[in-house]
């Protein structure tokens, strides 16, 4: 499979400059090269942290000009893992991890060879879906919005629960070390349920979480924070239960000497509803988390849940020539096929049927922006509702 995007990139020649997948010995320079990015890698545990990508997942890009002293100026790797989709299944994921260019380097064209590298790198691990989180500095113009996150700051001395009842022994304070098996139990509960979340490797967890953080666990719950100044900052927060959002809450709250709590929620979370007044709670912004591009839509489709029925052909418009064509959906028994003579009922690109599938943006927002065309009356409204999501999507592990 190829597309006319990975075509173009692959044909760029950029003098004195070489593309190739990692090997064992390339470790240092990429913990070097990492280490001036993104503010150094905020890794805990090297080895874990090396643990979750295989060298094959790595691409290099060096600067071969001195002749016999390479230098690795540009690197990007493949993360494998999984997502969930509305109603619990699994997609395969290709995740475009890691990825920068020197200062040195940048504005030549280097990053888009290192981006047709991970396509390659991910049509070869069959992954189903292509995942990505775009800096601020820039954006992935070949994949959809997926998941949205809500940052919120909780006023602590305003804030009280709507409930005084709770029960003390259900939650209790712990370290790192002795909880990170309770914590990825109750993480993968919450995966599961989560449209838009990201499993997390066995080895993900000592390379991500800060060995001194500080930890409340809930049978059903768990949150990891640090104190800093005079604010309760929350680094990782799942309840798969209302009893356990409630307390794990409640003793947030109960740290009397911090002004407020900051933590990161899905846009539909209900944190402010669990207080008296919601005012208490202020919405500081609202970011695109993930970004993805579905590359195998006939499983996506078998595999997710549909909320209405729904047949009907989609013409898929894909400026880049890897999902162009018409299909025939119909959601009753899951099937997306082939229909290339069939009159479409609406046109949609791959961003945007990415987004609608995962639920971050409804079909009807999208035609009002002008991203979706309905050539039949109704069909807009019916597949909005056939993609209706029971929760909003979420994903709390970057990469």
């Amino acid at each position: 499979m190829t597309s006319e995007l990975m075509a173009d990139w692959q044909s760029r020649t950029i003098d004195g400059i070489r593309t190739r997948r990692a090997v064992e010995t390339d470790w240092p320079a990429l913990r070097d090269r990492y280490a001036r990015a993104f503010g150094g890698v905020k890794t805990h545990d090297v080895r874990a942290w090396r643990r979750q990508f295989r060298l094959e997942d790595i691409a290099v890009v060096e600067d071969v000009t001195v002749p016999g002293t390479p230098r690795l100026v540009g690197t990007a790797a493949v993360l494998r893992t999984s997502v969930t989709v509305p109603g619990g299944a699994q997609l395969e994921v290709a995740a475009c991890a890691q990825g920068m260019v020197a200062t040195t380097h940048q504005k030549r064209g280097i990053y888009a060879k290192v981006q047709a590298e991970l396509m390659t790198i991910a049509l070869e691990t069959g992954a189903d879906v292509l995942a990505a989180m775009p800096g601020p500095g820039g954006s992935y113009a070949y994949v959809g919005v997926t998941t949205h996150t809500r940052h919120l700051r909780i006023d602590r001395a305003r804030a009280k629960l709507r409930t005084a009842q709770w029960d003390s022994a259900s939650v209790r304070e712990a370290n790192v070390a002795e909880s990170v098996g309770e914590l990825r139990a109750v993480y993968a509960r919450w995966q599961r349920a989560t449209p838009g979340a990201l499993d997390r490797a066995e080895s993900w967890w000592p390379s991500a979480l800060d060995p001194h953080a500080f930890v409340i666990l809930h049978p059903d719950g768990y949150v990891v924070y640090q104190l800093l100044a005079d604010t309760v900052l929350v680094k990782d927060f799942c309840a798969v239960s209302v009893a356990a959002h409630r307390d794990l809450l409640r003793c947030l709250l109960g740290q009397g000497e911090y002004a407020e709590i900051r933590m990161d929620t899905a846009v539909d979370d209900p944190t402010p509803l669990l207080l008296e007044d919601s005012r208490a709670v202020a919405v500081t912004g609202v970011d695109e988390g993930m970004w993805t591009w579905i590359l195998n839509l006939p499983k996506a489709i078998a595999c997710r849940e549909f909320r209405a029925d729904f047949h009907g052909v989609i013409e898929v418009a894909d400026p880049w020539g890897l999902s162009t064509g018409t299909y025939l959906l119909d959601t009753v028994d899951g099937s997306w096929t082939a229909a290339p003579d069939a009159p479409p009922d609406l046109r949609i690109g791959p961003l945007e049927l990415t987004t609608a599938y995962f639920g971050a943006h409804t079909l009807g927002e999208l035609e009002r922006a002008g991203r979706v065309d309905e050539l039949s009356p109704g069909a807009v409204t019916a597949l909005d509702s056939a993609l209706a999501v029971a929760r909003k999507p979420f994903n709390t592990t970057p990469f």
